[in-house]
């Protein structure tokens, strides 16, 4: 039986974000990526509600959540702060946070600026690149936003995330019709406002405040994560494999779920 879904609109830092919970339990906060949106935690979700208060949202300007106030100065700090707002306002006084991409550095701004909130960090492919040799490659192939319309942009960026990111793509189809729908509408946010940003330089002493899970895909390239193989052993945190590429949660959820109820268990009361 699948558990109850709950949806609400939560007001935080000027910001009415779209929010799902289910279970009942500890509090785990699954992130979303530079998708921004929550459908495709669904399953993991599902997994995790018997044992734990499942939150998740569809992130500033994606999908069903409303824009921020500013997209200028916009900046990982200042999403992570929006996050870590609105985690607040639903009363959760420490969680364990998941996040791959671009919420992985949600998720290690959280560790760093705001470590009450956090129990542990447990991310995946983390969009860092000021450590990447090959940072300038990270950006390629993507079209100006300024320059093709909304359709041709999201048909190139939608076949990157499909195909490129994605090892499962005929699960990736399976979320469905209208969550696609929904992404057509972000990739051009994505592109525009997150995929210029260059992550800050992080210190061990920032990114051992929690403790920290670290995982890259067994199916992925090493070249655009190499980055998160330098600085994982610049601060010392091991880095482990999950059978997958950019999106477990789309191709490996039952895999992605045994790995973040693993190691939440560990520092939060079950």
């Amino acid at each position: 039986m699948k558990p109850l879904v709950q949806r609400v609109v939560q007001r935080a830092a000027g910001i009415n974000w779209y929010c799902e919970v289910r279970g009942q339990g500890p509090p785990i906060v699954l992130i979303p990526s530079g998708e921004g949106d929550c459908g495709s935690f669904a399953k993991v979700a599902d997994l995790l509600a018997g044992r734990y208060t499942v939150w998740t949202f569809d992130m500033p300007g994606f999908s069903r959540s409303g824009d921020p106030p500013t997209w200028d100065g916009f900046s990982w700090e200042m999403l992570s702060g929006q996050v870590a707002a609105l985690v607040r306002t639903l009363e959760i006084s420490k969680a364990a946070f998941y996040g791959c991409s671009s919420a992985g550095l949600v998720v290690l701004d959280l560790v760093a600026d705001t470590p009450d909130l956090v129990a542990c960090g447990i991310v995946h492919e983390v969009a860092l690149s000021r450590e990447n040799p090959w940072r300038s490659l990270l950006v390629t192939g993507f079209p100006d936003p300024d320059a093709v319309d909304a359709d041709e942009l999201a048909t190139v960026v939608g076949s990157v995330f499909r195909n490129g990111m994605n090892d499962n793509a005929e699960a990736w189809d399976g979320l469905g019709a209208e969550y696609h729908r929904r992404l057509r509408r972000n990739y051009g946010t994505w592109v525009r406002h997150y995929v210029p940003l260059v992550n800050r330089s992080y210190t061990r002493s920032e990114l051992t405040r929690r403790p920290i899970v670290w995982t890259v895909g067994g199916f992925s390239p090493i070249w655009p994560f190499l980055s998160n193989f330098l600085t994982a052993q610049r601060v010392g945190i091991e880095i482990g494999l999950l059978h997958s590429k950019h999106f477990p949660q789309v191709s490996v959820p039952e895999e992605l779920a045994d790995h973040i109820d693993r190691h939440a268990r560990a520092h939060v009361n079950v």
